[in-house]
């Protein structure tokens, strides 16, 4: 489904090509330096970025798809904002002013380049890579710290079921949404509350089963 937020896009590009352990662990020390290095060192990981993802061919609306929770909590500051401007304003007489604090803004941009990081893991990794390449990483660790049954990746295995579950949300309130619409529905408290329940309950039987499989494939490897 298009423009469903962190979903797999075939390629075949570098980043495609890049084994997914590469790009996991990566992404936690690019995260980590977004936040630690000047405001220059995000701002301009960002450009390159967006750069990057055009070439990739994402486009805009594919990539403000991914970006969306960091814009909904950017305009959520910036209400806050005028809301608490207003009310100092009738209180107590202070002058209206609706500026957001600079680090504020340095903020919002450093979290739309961590959010820009992962689309891009997820754009060129699909679910199966991303598994493995956890399996991989813990197979490695297990190993090297000689522990018993290093073929048995239990903690690879939680995370990655929570990792190829956000695209699989999306996508199910995508696909809720279009259905509501197909049937005349428009968009309105009405749709949460009919559609809500539903998407929770086949979240849930989504998750059970994949869970399921995860239990039964460890029995076997035991």
């Amino acid at each position: 489904m298009k423009n469903t937020a962190f979903s797999y896009k075939s390629g075949n590009s570098f980043l495609h090509k890049l084994p997914s352990w590469i790009k996991i662990i990566f992404i936690p020390f690019l995260s980590i330096a977004v936040f630690q290095l000047p405001f220059g060192f995000a701002l301009t990981l960002l450009t390159l970025q967006t750069l990057v993802s055009f070439l990739l061919r994402f486009t805009l609306r594919e990539q403000l798809a991914d970006l969306r929770a960091v814009l909904y909590y950017a305009v959520f500051i910036f209400f806050a904002k005028i809301a608490g401007t207003l009310i100092a304003h009738f209180t107590s007489g202070t002058v209206i002013s609706f500026n957001l604090e600079k680090e504020t803004c340095f903020l919002l941009i450093k979290l739309l380049c961590v959010m820009q990081s992962a689309s891009l893991i997820f754009k060129t990794s699909t679910s199966l890579q991303l598994r493995e390449g956890l399996e991989f990483i813990e197979f490695k660790l297990r190993k090297f710290f000689h522990i018993k049954n290093a073929e048995y990746t239990p903690l690879a295995q939680t995370v990655s079921l929570f990792i190829c579950f956000i695209p699989q949300i999306s996508r199910n309130w995508n696909q809720a949404v279009l259905a509501w619409k197909s049937r005349g529905g428009k968009k309105s408290l009405k749709m949460i509350a009919v559609l809500l329940p539903v998407f929770i309950s086949v979240g849930m039987k989504q998750a059970y089963n994949s869970a399921r499989a995860i239990s039964i494939r460890q029995k076997k490897i035991r």
